[in-house]
């Protein structure tokens, strides 16, 4: 009976230990709670209502501070008189630690010096990262019918 008892053990242990999932080191990373997609909506309603403040939170940059941020898109929106008129999200891509999203923008806005308002669409690409356990807009990238006067960058629509 010990004998059987000293054999069954062993493979009683070794089967259970088969029975438990092993998850790699990538599956065990929290996803970010808010994602990639609503980060890139809440990043053009808040350009959409002027607010630079909250669109300066959905992005992760370098090259600026909040201050810079908000003055330069303050003087764009006012040279322009630019007002988003809509968006929608035409496609969410995730990777491991990025995505892409891809968003159709359209905009009314005047160029300086003259009177009458133009409409334009174009469709806008937002690479995302998780610099810090949530995802930041890293990049933007205008994809089909660009008009080089209204580019941003560095998440700017």
């Amino acid at each position: 009976m010990r004998k059987t008892c000293v054999f069954i053990v062993p493979l009683l242990l070794l089967s259970l230990s088969c029975a438990v999932p092993v998850k790699s080191p990538d599956a065990m990373k929290p996803r970010p709670r808010i994602s990639a997609t609503t980060v890139v909506s809440s990043f053009l309603e808040a350009l959409k209502n002027r607010d630079f403040e909250s669109a300066y939170e959905k992005i992760h940059i370098f090259s600026s501070d909040l201050e810079g941020y908000v003055k330069r898109f303050e003087l764009l929106y006012e040279n322009y008189d630019i007002s988003i008129v809509d968006y929608r999200i035409l496609a969410t891509q995730l990777f491991k630690d990025t995505a892409i999203v891809v968003a159709e923008v359209e905009v009314d806005y005047r160029k300086p010096g003259e009177k009458g308002r133009r409409s334009a669409r174009y469709t806008n690409r937002y690479d995302l990262s998780i610099p810090q356990k949530e995802w930041k807009i890293v990049k933007d990238e205008c994809i089909e019918n660009c008009s080089q006067e209204l580019q941003g960058g560095d998440g700017g629509g």
